[in-house]
């Protein structure tokens, strides 16, 4: 038997550049306006490793719970208190090897937890899926792992033996019910006299009976990264950014929730950020909200020492279940030279929308750099938002503030992000620079959400 661990992935980049009509919100001149209406930061732990292991939030009963997904497939879990708006931990869990807990998705109701994985073994995709139930003082309990195996010919069809499966993007899926949806993107190699990436699939692994058994239901077969599925009233949206070869961008399918195909997918921008983009979906009601990582009015440069560099903007968009398209783009971080990736949150007509960047900043900068924390506001549903404002003031010190998640409730905007100072390398002896930067704090804030 041979096994091999398929390479997996959280992050992508994307895009070419497309002039289009763009609303814009704000004024420029008021981008670095610093809002003190947000209670002090307060230290709730730290990252892994600079800007890199933050705490994802997500609502649970009558609460807010942050996971922090660490080293060695364990994470940590928080509780918002909200009789003090204090923060406690439970105790750390681990996960069997290979999974990855950027993936897990909550049932609201029911308090379960899904966490998907997959492997290639023998030439098949082998699937599985960690399900437990999240409780407020214990974390994860009664977990139960599920596995399932898909053949290549199911995958790609009729092929040849030179084309083989090859990378394996997983995305946040979602619990409804019985109903269990796992986010996938699978790219084949074909090997002649060099490889060629191709085939792909793309698409979910869906349950109808609580991860007894699995159907896969693919929903594109052209490159693509970072899916995810999510639910709204009537709907689920599935969505995943374009590769290189099919010019960079953001798209999007849904199917009814009483079932039926995924209708064809559709674009819902082409000028996606070409290095490392990312996008926020948020379902709220009967309506999907969606935000993302713009290039379309960027300065790309060439960088001899990394990715490029680009300047891109925060743009929005929003659909109701029964629209027959999307609403119109609107640019959310007027005003602002740099924009990194944004966190959204929504209640009810309420959105908040929170990112890093700075106003101006060299031809060379980068999220790892100076930046602050911004955000905006909609009382109507998006259809109008505020200007930018600043949360916090340091990067005039050389402090970097970034990786913001944002949750709204019960009209009250939380906010965890982290902030420090990039180390300068060290040499430890004659050629030998040590490079690693340690961890960061995670710092907490919250205020009313803006009238």
């Amino acid at each position: 038997m041979t096994s091999n661990r398929i390479t997996k992935h959280l992050v992508v980049w994307s895009t070419v550049l497309i002039s289009t009509v763009l609303l814009t919100v704000g004024c420029g001149n008021q981008a670095n306006q610093l809002d003190h209406g947000w209670s002090l930061p307060v230290k709730v732990t730290d990252s892994i490793e600079n800007l890199a292991g933050g705490i994802r939030m997500h609502k649970f009963q009558n609460t807010i719970m942050g996971l922090q997904s660490l080293q060695g497939g364990s994470a940590k879990f928080f509780f918002l208190n909200r009789t003090n708006n204090s923060w406690f931990e439970t105790p750390r869990m681990s996960a069997p090897t290979g999974y990855l807990w950027g993936w897990w998705a909550l049932d609201l109701q029911s308090k379960r937890l899904l966490l998907p994985d997959g492997y290639v073994e023998n030439g098949q995709l082998v699937m599985r899926a960690l399900i437990g139930t999240i409780g407020e003082n214990v974390g994860l309990r009664d977990a139960i792992e599920k596995k399932w195996i898909t053949d290549k010919k199911s995958l790609f069809g009729e092929t040849g033996p030179n084309v083989r499966l090859n990378d394996l993007y997983l995305g946040v899926g979602a619990i409804t019910g019985p109903n269990l949806y796992v986010a996938y993107c699978l790219d084949g190699e074909t090997v002649t006299t060099h490889s060629e990436h191709g085939p792909f699939n793309n698409g979910v692994f869906h349950s109808t009976d609580s991860g007894e058994t699995w159907q896969m239901e693919r929903i594109s077969d052209f490159e693509a990264t970072d899916p995810m599925v999510c639910k709204t009233k009537n709907c689920y949206y599935y969505f995943a950014t374009r590769g290189l070869g099919e010019g960079y961008g953001l798209w999007f399918s849904r199917n009814p929730v009483e079932g039926g195909p995924w209708e064809n997918p559709g674009e819902l921008t082409k000028t996606y950020a070409t290095t490392y983009g990312r996008y926020a979906a948020v379902a709220e009601d009967d309506v999907i909200h969606a935000c993302w990582m713009d290039c379309r009015n960027d300065m790309r440069r060439f960088n001899v020492d990394g990715p490029n560099i680009e300047n891109d903007d925060i743009v929005y968009r929003h659909r109701k279940d029964s629209d027959l398209g999307w609403s119109k783009e609107i640019k959310l971080s007027e005003g602002l030279l740099y924009s990194y990736p944004p966190s959204m949150s929504v209640e009810g007509k309420d959105i908040v929308v929170a990112w890093a960047g700075i106003r101006s900043a060299g031809k060379h900068h980068n999220e790892y750099d100076p930046n602050d924390i911004y955000y905006v506001t909609s009382k109507d549903g998006g259809e109008t938002w505020t200007k930018p404002f600043m949360v916090t003031d340091r990067a005039k010190e050389g402090i970097t503030s970034g990786k913001p998640q944002v949750m709204l409730l019960n009209g009250v905007v939380h906010l965890f992000y982290i902030q420090g100072a990039l180390e300068k390398p060290k040499q430890i002896s004659p050629g030998l620079t040590k490079l690693q930067q340690g961890p960061w704090p995670i710092y907490y804030q919250r205020r009313p959400f803006p009238n």
